[in-house]
């Protein structure tokens, strides 16, 4: 595929979406679990603080609009950013599902700007595009310690009802990464009315916290809840190699040693 911005995702991201294009070259939401700074080789602290969108954004994404005119395939805004970081990223972002929009192409946003989001929701709801929240905390004060820049888990819940219910759109929630199981299924109860679409996966490089959750048991729990709710959901490969408790001999024991 010979495209400026918009790519394949590979690996993990591969999962969510068949195509993508990353608008800003950092995140302001400074999340604790963020991979991105590893993955392209950037301080933490530089990723977090000095966004702007990257260069010939629009005009690279134009070139590849035009060559794309038409194709289905779904691309995702945005994986190694948000698009709806504060006002700095309102008219690009705008400008850019308006491209993919005039050029009959199929788009969707991940954020965790909850209803910075609003502003655009004309927009999608012109084209037909569909809005992704990404939700892993019920309690705010987790929010804070884990995602302290990223809007708050009210504002984004509100963005999700708004979509739905003042827009019509669809919506689907990135409930990614799952730290505390008990909170992601708070979440999945609360939501699921408005929630089209559900893409659930575990936390990854955070052994001590991985070790402390019986994943064999929260993918049947999390899947039963979802079944019980007639949901649409998709369950990330990381988790769902514990459908089978002999895939992991740990989570085996502690289902064992459960009184």
């Amino acid at each position: 595929m010979n495209q400026k911005v918009i790519y394949r995702p590979s690996g993990k991201a591969a999962e969510y979406a068949p195509l993508a294009v990353n608008l800003y070259t950092g995140c302001r939401h400074a999340c604790e679990y963020c991979y991105v700074p590893r993955v392209l080789h950037v301080q933490p602290g530089k990723f977090h603080t000095q966004i702007e969108p990257r260069r010939n954004i629009l005009v690279n994404l134009l070139a590849d609009a035009e060559k794309l005119y038409g194709d289905r395939r779904e691309i995702l805004l945005c994986f190694t950013s948000d698009p709806y970081q504060g006002p700095l990223t309102y008219e690009t972002t705008s400008s850019a599902l308006k491209i993919l929009g005039a050029h009959e192409l199929k788009a969707t946003v991940l954020t965790k700007g909850g209803c910075e989001a609003v502003r655009d929701f004309d927009i999608l709801q012109e084209f037909n595009f569909s809005f992704g929240s990404t939700m892993v905390f019920w309690k705010d004060s987790d929010r804070v310690e884990w995602e302290p820049l990223a809007a708050t888990v009210g504002d984004r819940m509100n963005a999700i009802r708004i979509a739905k219910l003042q827009y019509g759109l669809r919506t689907w929630v990135s409930l990614e990464p799952v730290i505390d199981p008990a909170q992601a299924l708070m979440l999945i109860e609360s939501l699921h009315s408005v929630v089209d679409h559900w893409k659930i996966g575990k936390i990854n490089y955070h052994p001590e916290i991985e070790k402390a959750v019986n994943w064999t048991e929260f993918y049947h729990i999390v899947t039963k809840l979802l079944d019980s709710h007639q949901a649409d959901y998709y369950i990330k490969h990381s988790l769902q190699r514990y459908a089978d408790p002999r895939n992991n001999s740990d989570d085996l024991q502690k289902m064992k040693e459960k009184p």
